[in-house]
């Protein structure tokens, strides 16, 4: 009998030059004659799909690219249909290590070009640059949804007329800002074309391009929504029954005003700002010519908090010159100010969302500053002495498997309350980039302890996860080697992380 299949098998074979077994793999006629006179195995186990590293079955990582100072995190997901992909903003600004293109590409080699999930938490270019950057790469992904924060609906007039503003004030101040040599004044620049999206090689439409590319440029056309805290969010079909996602931030836009995420007089100030044009920095308003004065006019108590009459005297004897570049020094830089008012304006309207798959709970917080944490945390703003963080908000934080670190661990974000909160068992992730050898920083100054990363939160939040804590910039990538700073806040990777040439995983223990 064996002998007559074989012999069927191999007629078989001469007519079609091969055949194909059950498996699907073609074999030569030799093969298919002899495996026709072998006992019938059992059926192989079916392949565990392969989400990088390794073939792997049922795993919920997140990965972190190294790319600077910003936000790129790709949360895999085990779903019934194999490993689905999350991601979580794309985008560089400051302390840009040119490793952008390369990290999309490894984006589009894991995920196969498919992607089940979008998010972009908010409208700054080290959230964003890399939709815009890397337009052409983007446009051949298919999509399941995507969300962003509702601030930047097109559908909403406010937060359209709101969002138009944001962008005049920042192109005003960018004009100003440029003409400036000073470090405080280049930073500030920096704030500002970060809300804009210029500086990297996109074009000077950077936010816009990406915004377009999240909301059109997608190739299968998905589903663009818009979300604020305590909204109950679509997930694509492949990710129900996955996973679950709730939305803590931004508050709602009816909850005291507009948008009452951040201070609404704040908001009130660079509308008005933006409509009516900005202060003119350049000169000081000089006094009426009927009273005109030298230094010595005035008692010399009336400079001690600046300096002596002699000391003025001696500077062009007194001059309305020199009282000019005293007062000038005395008085707040209008331009700064309200540069650090846009940068903290739009990290305030960041998604804050709490993923919660295979029992684990993660927390991913975007740039979010005071305003948009008091919400969730307290449920009101506070100001003054802290009251206590409510129940749910000890709850979520308590009960927390892994933390993205807020605004790239700035002193602004990750309120004290919240890390004394967050659970020992959570483990953090943090993308940042520390800078140069020589103390220079993408944002703040050490010698003032406005550093980005903030070392004291980095120290924090390493003991508070019994060092659980690891920075993007621990790793090498590209041209750039690791940072010193943050090999010597953790020597080595804990439990359960691993590293590639470009990224760092974390990933769950089943």
């Amino acid at each position: 009998m064996a002998k007559n299949t074989a012999k069927r098998t191999a007629k078989k074979a001469t007519r079609t030059g091969a055949s194909t077994t059950r498996t699907g793999r073609s074999t030569t006629r030799k093969q298919a004659a002899a495996k026709a006179t072998r006992k019938p195995r059992k059926p192989a186990r079916p392949s565990k799909p392969d989400i990088g590293g390794g073939k792997v079955e049922g795993v919920l990582r997140v990965r972190m690219y190294r790319i600077g100072f910003g936000d790129f995190f790709l949360l895999t997901v085990p779903t019934k249909t194999g490993p689905q992909h999350i991601l979580i903003d794309c985008g560089v600004h400051a302390g840009n290590i040119k490793t952008m293109d390369e990290c999309v590409k490894d984006l589009v080699k894991e995920t196969g070009g498919k992607l089940a999930l979008v998010i972009a938490t908010h409208y700054h270019a080290d959230h964003l640059s890399g939709f815009a950057s890397n337009y052409d790469d983007f446009a051949q992904f298919e999509v399941g949804g995507v969300w962003i924060t509702n601030r930047l609906d097109p559908g909403d007039s406010g937060a359209a007329k709101f969002h138009a503003q944001i962008s005049s004030l920042a192109n005003q101040l960018r004009l100003q800002l440029g003409a400036r040599k000073d470090p405080a004044g280049a930073q500030a620049l920096d704030k500002v074309q970060n809300a804009l999206g210029i500086q990297l090689g996109a074009g000077e439409v950077g936010n816009a391009k990406a915004l377009k590319l999240l909301t059109e440029g997608f190739k299968n056309k998905p589903k663009t929504s818009y979300y604020q805290g305590g909204d109950d969010p679509e997930l694509p079909e492949v990710l129900k029954g996955a996973i679950t996602a709730q939305l803590l931030a931004p508050s709602p836009k009816d909850s005291g005003g507009t948008f009452a995420d951040a201070d609404n007089k704040k908001e009130q100030y660079l509308a008005a700002a933006a409509e009516g044009g900005l202060p003119d920095t350049e000169r000081l308003t000089p006094f009426e010519k009927e009273w005109p004065a030298t230094a010595r006019d005035y008692p010399t108590r009336a400079f001690q908090e600046y300096r002596t009459t002699e000391q003025i005297e001696n500077d062009q004897n007194g001059s309305p010159k020199a009282m000019e570049k005293v007062l000038r020094a005395a008085q707040p830089d209008v331009l700064l100010a309200m540069a650090d008012a846009l940068d903290g304006t739009l990290n305030n309207q960041s998604l804050v969302i709490l993923f919660t798959c295979q029992g684990k709970k993660l927390l991913f917080v975007g740039d979010a500053q005071w305003g948009n944490w008091s919400y969730w945390l307290y449920g009101k703003k506070v100001t003054g002495a802290d009251p206590g963080i409510t129940k749910n908000a000890k709850e979520i934080l308590g009960s927390i498997d892994f933390y993205k670190v807020g605004h790239h661990g700035s002193t602004n974000a990750t309120p004290i309350p919240a890390v004394s909160a967050i659970s020992e068992k959570c483990v953090a992730m943090c993308s940042t980039e520390s800078g140069d050898p020589d103390r220079k920083r993408p944002y703040g100054d050490l010698d003032k302890g406005t550093e980005v990363p903030r070392t004291k939160l980095m120290v924090a939040l390493e003991k508070q996860t019994k060092n659980k804590l690891v920075r993007s910039d621990w790793i090498p990538a590209g041209a750039v080697k690791a940072s010193p700073e943050a090999k010597s806040e953790l020597a080595k990777l804990p439990d359960n992380f691993s590293t590639g040439d470009l990224y760092i995983d974390y990933t769950f223990p089943g």
